[in-house]
């Protein structure tokens, strides 16, 4: 997989990149209210946060102009990303791929999630509380912006 670890060699590269200047903009929400950001984003960041309530990631974030998303989930930062530039504007769609590399995950070989759209419900998300089973962090996270998805992790082990 010469192009797997290209893509993941490059996905390396942006997670050192941001770290710094993410861990300074969450220092920066605990000590201030924010307002957002005025235009949409180059790279989008999406955070279990949200998940939980502590605050809300506004659309420009969530859809920024090329399909990368910076993933804030727990205590550390990783990436998700599209080759399909389509996602963006998922209209008629089913199903959307994202590339997911999580470098504590210590990852040799892609991890391709594949979303399923409209597959994932209110009443899912109930039962899944009530039978009392622990939430897939990345999967809680994808859903602040595909709240409908199902993440089939192709046969992948699950990062808990």
């Amino acid at each position: 997989h010469t192009t797997g670890h290209h893509v993941i060699g490059h996905a390396r590269k942006l997670v050192d990149a941001i770290d710094y200047q993410l861990d300074a903009l969450l220092e920066l929400v605990v000590a201030h209210v924010l307002k957002g950001i005025e235009r949409q984003a180059d790279v989008g960041f999406l955070t279990l946060y949200e998940h939980y309530g502590y605050f809300e990631v506004g659309k420009f974030l969530k859809q920024p102009r090329v399909p990368v998303w910076i993933v804030c989930s727990e205590s550390h930062y990783s990436v998700a990303f599209s080759v399909d530039g389509s996602i963006l504007k998922p209209q008629g769609q089913s199903t959307i791929d994202l590339v997911y590399y999580d470098e504590l995950a210590k990852q040799e070989h892609d991890i391709i999630l594949t979303l399923e759209l409209g597959k994932f419900s209110e009443a899912d998300r109930r039962a899944t509380e009530k039978a009392g089973k622990a939430i897939v962090p990345l999967e809680a996270v994808i859903r602040t912006m595909w709240s409908s998805a199902v993440v089939n992790w192709n046969g992948r082990t699950k990062i808990l």
